[in-house]
This record gives C-alpha cells, structure tokens and sequence, in this order.
C-alpha cells in the first residue's frame, strides 16, 4: 500500500538547513533497512548542500554527532507532529522506523 506523503519536517525553500546554499540535495535522515522510503513519505527528509552533505568531513554521511543529532531532532518533530508525547511518542516512532533515537 502507497503511503501519502507528509510535509517535511523541515523547511525547503530556505537551501541548505546548515549553510543556506542555494544548491542543494534531499538526505533522507534515516536511510537504509527500508526505511528511505518512510522517510519520504513522513517528511524526514533535509535539504543539504553537497559539502554538508557527503563531500568533506562536516557532512552528514561523515560527522556522526552531526547525523545523530539530526536524528534525534527529527523524531522530536514528527512526535509533536503527531501530537504524542513520552513513551506513547518514543513507541510509535520505533514501531515505524524500528529504533527511537532518544
């Protein structure tokens, strides 16, 4: 079954949700295992230019405090999203994407 495909939980026309670089590519925050594809369509999705991105040590497929971070500042928006909140929150969150990152 096709998911609708929620608003991202972060803002798209500003560029680079880092730098503000015009120039910019979707990193889907929580990738692999299937879960891209959640991703998309529950909006936890970024807008990063290639250096943030995957092209030097700040980017997020390199700096870890960097990718956990995001992470879990993602699934605190998509439980206020979804108007949940402690354990009930952190639960439904992992029933979806098999891991709650706080």
């Amino acid at each position: 079954m096709k998911r609708l495909k929620k608003p991202s939980l972060y803002p798209i026309n500003d560029g680079c949700f880092i730098c503000h670089s015009p120039y910019t590519v979707t990193h889907h925050i929580y990738p692999g295992n299937g879960r891209r594809p959640i991703s998309d369509s529950e909006g936890c999705t970024i807008q990063l230019c290639n250096f943030h991105h995957n092209m030097s040590d700040f980017g997020v497929h390199f700096d870890k405090k960097l990718d956990m971070w995001l992470r879990k500042d993602c699934q605190r928006r998509w439980e206020e999203r979804e108007g949940l909140e402690g354990e009930e929150a952190h639960d439904a969150f992992r029933k979806l994407f098999g891991i709650s990152y706080i």
